[in-house]
C-alpha cells in the first residue's frame, strides 16, 4: 500500500501518530483482538463455573496474561518500528565510508541512469538517506531500521523499536494458550466427555449437569481448535525469535549474511554487546523490563549509532544533501582521482611525441577520463558530453601539465605540416 495518512494517523513522514492503514493489516489486527476477547469471554462462561481450581487458574494466570498479550499487541501495532525520518543525516563517524560507496540513481534532467559515489539513498522514500541496517517496507512505505518482517497479525512492520512488543505478544499469546488448554482439560475430566453417552456418573450435581450440557459443546469445540492452532503457531514463532534475541540481528540481516549478500561480514552486526538491541536497557542479561510492554530505551551515547542516523526536529524536512567535498563527482574527490589523472597525463605526454598515432592515442585516453574518479556513467538516449581538458590540466602537477601542453602543441604542428604537404 505504501505511505498513507488519515488525519493525524498514518505512516507518512508527517503523521503524528503511527498506524499502518493497510486494509489487510487492519483486518488481521482486528481478528487478533477478536480472538483474545472471544477466548477470554468463552473461558469465563464455559470452563470455570463451579470449579475452584479452574477459577484460580483463570483469575491468577489467564486474565493477567491476556491483558499483557493485548497490551503488547496494541504497542506493536501503534509504535513506530524505527522508520527513518525525512531529513535524517549520516552520523559523522560513518559519513566518510558512506560517501565512498557507489550508488546508482536516475538522472531526471538528462534521462537514463548514472552511477555516482555518495551516501545510500532510498528512491522510494524521495531519495531520503537510508542507513546501512535499514530496509524498505513496501506496506508502510518507509525504510525501517533493523526491519525483521511485516506481520499482518499486528498490522505493522517489525523493526528495532517494536520488535520487543512483537515478541511479547507471541509469548503471552502462547502462555494464554497453555492456560486455556489446561482449563479445557479440567473441563473434559470434570464432565467426563470420554465416558460413553448414557453411562452413569457424568456429573455430580444438577448444576454441573447444566454446565456440562451440549449447549456449550460448540463453543468449547471452537475454543479448543483456536487454542491448539495458536499454541503451535506461537511456539514455532518463539523458537524463531530466540535467534533474533541471541544474535541481536533481524531476520532479513541473518538471511542476507548467510546468503553472502553483504559487502563485509560485520555489515549487519550489532553495534555493541553491552545491552540487547531488541529489549534495550543498559546490560545484556534478562531484566524485569524485558517482560513488560514498555517503550524500548537505549543509552543516550549509543542511540545514534544504533539507529544509524542523526535527526532532531530542527532539521529541514527535506532529503539530506551531503557537502560538496563528499561527492565523488566533484573535483575534490581525493587522492585517487588526482593520482589517476597524473598517470594518465604521463601517458598522454608520452603519446604526444609519436606524431599522428600519438594524437589518436591521446584522444582515446582522453575519452577514458570520463569513467575515472566516480564520474557519471549514463545509459539511455541522452549521453553526457563534458569537456574534461580544463579538469585534467587543473588536477595534473605543474611539470606534467607543461608536458601535456607541449605534446598537444607538437601534435598540432604535425597536423599542420601534413596538411601543408597535402596541399603542395
Amino acid at each position: 500500500m505504501g505511505r498513507s495518512t488519515l488525519g493525524s494517523f498514518g505512516t507518512d513522514f508527517h503523521s503524528r501518530h503511527w498506524l499502518s492503514l493497510d486494509p489487510c493489516g487492519l483486518l488481521c489486527l482486528a481478528f487478533s483482538y477478536t480472538l483474545h476477547l472471544f477466548a477470554l469471554v468463552a473461558s469465563a462462561f464455559t470452563l470455570i463455573p463451579h470449579h475452584l481450581l479452574a477459577q484460580l487458574l483463570y483469575g491468577i494466570l489467564y486474565v493477567p496474561l491476556s491483558i499483557l498479550a493485548v497490551w503488547s499487541l496494541f504497542m506493536a501495532s501503534t509504535t513506530n518500528p524505527g522508520a527513518v525520518p525525512l531529513g535524517a543525516r549520516p552520523i559523522p563517524a560513518s559519513l566518510a565510508s558512506e560517501s565512498d560507496s557507489v550508488q546508482t540513481e536516475r538522472d531526471v534532467q538528462r534521462g537514463g541512469l548514472r552511477r555516482r559515489r555518495g551516501i545510500r539513498r532510498c528512491r522510494k522514500c524521495n531519495d531520503n538517506y537510508k542507513p546501512g541496517r535499514a530496509h524498505h517496507d513496501s506496506v508502510t512505505g518507509r525504510c525501517v531500521v533493523k526491519m525483521d518482517h511485516y506481520c499482518p497479525w499486528v498490522g505493522n512492520a517489525v523493526g528495532i523499536m517494536n520488535h520487543k512488543f512483537f515478541i511479547l505478544f507471541i509469548l503471552y499469546t502462547f502462555l494464554t494458550a497453555c492456560v486455556s488448554l489446561s482449563l479445557i482439560l479440567i473441563r473434559v475430566i470434570r464432565c467426563q466427555y470420554y465416558v460413553p453417552e448414557g453411562a452413569t456418573g457424568s456429573a455430580n450435581s444438577a448444576m454441573e449437569q447444566y454446565h456440562c450440557s451440549s449447549n456449550h459443546t460448540t463453543v468449547i469445540f471452537i475454543l479448543s481448535i483456536i487454542t491448539v492452532l495458536f499454541f503451535f503457531f506461537t511456539f514455532c514463532m518463539l523458537l524463531e525469535q530466540t535467534e533474533a534475541i541471541s544474535t541481536n540481528m533481524s531476520k532479513i540481516a541473518r538471511m542476507k549474511t548467510r546468503a553472502g549478500m553483504v559487502s563485509h561480514p560485520n555489515e549487519y552486526a550489532p553495534v555493541t554487546n553491552e545491552f540487547n538491541e531488541v529489549f534495550g536497557g543498559t546490560h545484556p542479561s534478562l531484566s524485569w523490563h524485558w517482560l513488560v510492554p514498555l517503550r524500548v530505551k537505549f543509552p543516550e551515547w549509543a542511540l545514534d549509532n544504533i539507529m544509524g542516523y542523526e535527526w532532531d526536529e530542527t532539521f529541514s524536512p527535506v532529503p539530506y544533501q551531503e557537502p560538496a567535498e563528499t561527492d565523488a563527482d566533484s573535483t575534490s574527490a581525493g587522492g585517487s582521482v588526482r593520482s589517476g589523472m597524473s598517470s594518465l597525463g604521463g601517458r598522454l605526454s608520452e603519446g604526444g611525441g609519436g606524431g599522428g598515432g600519438g594524437g589518436a592515442g591521446m584522444e582515446g585516453d582522453r575519452e577514458g577520463v570520463h569513467g575515472l574518479g566516480g564520474m557519471d556513467v549514463e545509459t539511455g538516449n541522452t549521453s553526457l558530453m563534458i569537456d574534461q581538458e580544463p579538469l585534467e590540466q587543473e588536477l595534473l602537477p605543474e611539470e606534467e601539465r607543461e608536458n601535456l601542453v607541449s605534446s598537444k602543441s607538437g601534435d598540432s604542428n604535425v597536423k599542420k605540416r601534413s596538411s601543408t604537404a597535402s596541399i603542395t
